[in-house]
């Protein structure tokens, strides 16, 4: 008896499954012959109704940074910048003060190096990342462009001193 009833509800569950899985065409294709149409309650997006409302919020630049952008990262395109070559393609911290000399036309400043070469800057002499702003007999200022965006002003002041050797 169980038997029986075991070969009555296997073919009706596959005439199920098999007539359920017709009524999930795809809205494309042609309905089966004999089929019920298509659900009528189903939406398909035409794409002129879509929504086009601006979002809530926009974010405003107005000059500040963006703050979903880490501190710690320099701007890419300033590192990456190839250097020219002398004292033009030097970084500030890459120069070490030697000596002054002062002439008729003002002070010069002897410079040496990363390439252990070195340099006579004058008052304006540019290097990579900064410019000479005043010289001194014992020390040279430079003006160094900073990129550090919790910074206020975008460069800093960088004194380097003339190491003076005592006399023994």
């Amino acid at each position: 008896m169980m038997r029986r009833a075991w070969s009555r509800l296997v073919p009706a569950a596959a005439a199920l499954f098999v007539g359920g899985a017709l009524a999930q065409q795809p809205a494309g294709a042609p309905p089966a012959q004999g089929g019920a149409p298509p659900d009528a309650d189903i939406k398909v997006p035409v794409p002129a109704e879509q929504d086009t409302t601006p979002p809530a919020y926009t974010y405003e630049v107005r000059g500040r940074r963006d703050p979903f952008r880490s501190l710690l990262i320099r701007k890419q395109n300033e590192t990456d910048r190839q250097r020219p070559p002398g004292v033009a393609g030097m970084l500030v911290e890459e120069l070490e003060l030697q000596g002054t000399i002062r002439t008729k036309a003002g002070w010069l400043a002897m410079m040496r190096g990363s390439d252990n070469r070195s340099y006579l800057l004058r008052k304006g002499t540019t290097v990579f990342d900064g410019e000479v702003i005043d010289i001194t007999a014992t020390e040279v200022v430079f003006r160094q462009n900073v990129s550090d965006p919790t910074s206020p002003k975008p460069f800093r002041d960088v004194v380097k001193t003339l190491a003076l050797q005592q006399k023994s």
